[in-house]
This record gives structure tokens, sequence and C-alpha cells, in this order.
């Protein structure tokens, strides 16, 4: 059917949820709509305070439920981490070899629906921000705990040969942090630096971060799922332009 549009499906935490929050300006979500508009639906799932264990729960059904006989899931951009990250004992914690099992499952069944994945990794936390009225939380997350959940996902990344937008060092690079630098966040250093700019509570992305990602995931569709750029999928319909008669838009709907 000419208007049964194929589907890229968001899937992750308050991060993907966030994502269509315009009070901060540019966000990743619309971006993805507008860069796919008349090609693919965008879908988001992004659900606040899940980790990769409650992903691994939802994701047959969420593929399910967006998987019809005229339409089916193109890609997968399936952010997941940031809560799995914190220390062990505070409820979200999921363990570093758990949380890759998990993103191995939620690949395959990615696979399985014939839909490619970019999975992206966690990015930076900002001890001295996310602390203000947490307190009693103050010491359940790291920056360098997030640094090792980014690495993990690359890591898995690789071994499954599909696309990955490490966060933690696209944002840490954009704003100006190199390899052995002091790492900005962390509770031992000043409250004051480049982080702020880019995490509006120390954890949640401004439009900054989200600028990041979007960048970052168009690259990696580009470079790994060519077929997917969306410089290159054909739109729904023809331009108006080239409707020069009712019956040629009858059977483009046909």
């Amino acid at each position: 059917m000419a208007l049964a549009f194929d589907k890229v499906l968001l899937f992750g935490d308050s991060i993907t949820q966030y994502a269509y929050n315009q009070d901060i300006g540019f966000c990743f979500g619309p971006a993805m709509q507008n860069i796919y508009c008349r090609k693919f639906d965008v879908i988001q799932r992004g659900f606040g305070g899940y980790n990769s264990d409650h992903a691994v729960l939802m994701v047959d059904k969420i593929i399910e439920q967006e998987t019809m006989p005229t339409s089916k899931i193109k890609l997968m951009v399936v952010f997941f981490g940031t809560n799995d990250s914190v220390v062990p004992g505070a409820p979200q914690h999921v363990p570093i070899p758990r949380y890759k099992d998990n993103l191995r499952k939620i690949a395959s069944s990615a696979e399985q629906a014939g839909a490619r994945i970019v999975i992206v990794g966690p990015g930076p936390y900002n001890h001295h921000q996310w602390i203000i009225g947490r307190e009693d939380r103050a010491f359940e997350r790291t920056n360098l705990r997030a640094r090792e959940y980014c690495d993990a996902a690359i890591e898995l990344a690789k071994e499954l040969n599909v696309a990955v937008v490490p966060m933690w060092y696209l944002i840490m690079a954009d704003l100006g942090w190199k390899e052995g630098d002091p790492v900005y966040g962390l509770a031992e250093l000043a409250a004051q630096n480049p982080l702020t700019s880019y995490l509006h509570d120390g954890l949640h992305y401004f439009d900054k971060a989200y600028t990041v990602e979007f960048n970052n995931v168009i690259k990696a569709i580009k470079a790994f799922y060519p077929e997917l750029d969306p410089a290159t999928v054909s739109e729904k319909l023809p331009s108006w332009d080239k409707i020069t008669s009712p019956d040629v838009l009858r059977a483009a709907l046909e």
C-alpha cells in the first residue's frame, strides 16, 4: 500500500521519554521525525526510570505492537544503561555482564523482526547538579561508572557488528575534554564545569546533548545502514508539482 509507513522505533529510558520536550529547544525525537518525514513513522517508546532488565521484558511486546501486515520496524534506536549504571544496592542497578546480555537479547529481537539497530551508550553524569534536592541519593551514581557502561555498550555493539553511538565520549569530546584531562562531573572536582550546559540536572539532556545524539545517530545510520540513510529513502507519494491530474495521485495511492 502506498501509504503504509514503515517505522523507526526510539526505545529507551527517561532520556528517550523526554526527547520531545520543546521547553529545552532542539530535541532528538522531533529531529528524527523531521528528517524521516514522509518516509518512515518515528515511534517514541521512552520509559523514565527503566533499566535494561525492564527493556528486555518489554521489547517483544513493543515490536509486536508496532509490526503490521502492511508495515514493519526498519530501525530501532536503543538507549539504556543510564539507570543500569547506578551503584550496586541501588534499586535500578544492573551488573555490566547482565546489561550486555540484555542488549544482546534486544538486538536479537530486532534482528528477528527484520529491523536494524543503533545502540546508544550512556552519557556522562554531573554529581554536583544531580544532588541538588537529592541528598539521600548523592552517591548512587558516578561519572566513572557511566563511562564503564558506555564502554560495555561499545563492546557489545562491536561483538554484534551493529552501530553504536557512545554518548559519554561524544559529549565529553564536544565540550573539549580529551583523554588524560580531569573527568568532569566527579564529586571531588569543582561543581562548575562544562557539563552544566549539556545536562540540566546532572543526568538528563539539554538541547546541546540531544544535538550530539541526533547528529551521531544519523552518522551511524549512514555508515552502517546506508539503505536507511534519510537522504536516500524515498518520500511517500509524488511531490505536488508532479500531480498533473487527479489520476496521477489516484494511481500513486493504489
